[in-house]
C-alpha cells in the first residue's frame, strides 16, 4: 500500500508554481506518476483519490485532469472545496494505492 498525501503544483525546484489550474493540476499528476512508479506501480493501482480545490469552479477542469491520468479507471473519489493554506495553491491531491502482489 503506497499513501501519497498533500501534493501541490510546484515545478521540481519546489519554490515556484504556475498560475494556471491546469498546469498545477498537471504537475501534481505527473509527480503522482512518479511516486507510483518508484513503488513498481501505477495509475491503474490507485483506490482512492482526495482532491481539494480552492474554488468549486475548478471542479470541471479537475474531472478532465484526472480522467486524462486515470482513463477508465475508478477509484473512490472524494473533492472538497476549501481555503487552502497558500493562496496561490489552486488544488491539492492525496492519493490511495494498492498493489495485489
Amino acid at each position: 500500500m503506497l499513501i501519497i498525501s498533500g501534493l501541490n503544483g510546484y515545478f521540481p525546484d519546489g519554490k515556484n508554481m504556475p498560475e494556471s489550474f491546469e498546469e498545477q493540476g498537471e504537475l501534481i499528476w505527473r509527480h503522482i506518476g512518479a511516486i507510483l512508479h518508484s513503488a513498481q506501480i501505477d495509475y491503474q493501482d490507485i483506490v482512492s483519490v482526495r482532491t481539494y480545490l480552492a474554488h468549486p469552479l475548478y471542479d470541471e477542469a479537475n474531472m478532465r485532469l484526472r480522467k486524462k491520468f486515470l482513463g477508465d479507471h475508478r477509484p473512490a473519489l472524494t473533492v472538497v472545496c476549501c481555503h487552502l493554506l497558500e493562496p496561490a495553491w489552486k488544488l491539492e491531491v492525496e492519493v490511495t494505492a494498492a498493489k495485489t502482489l
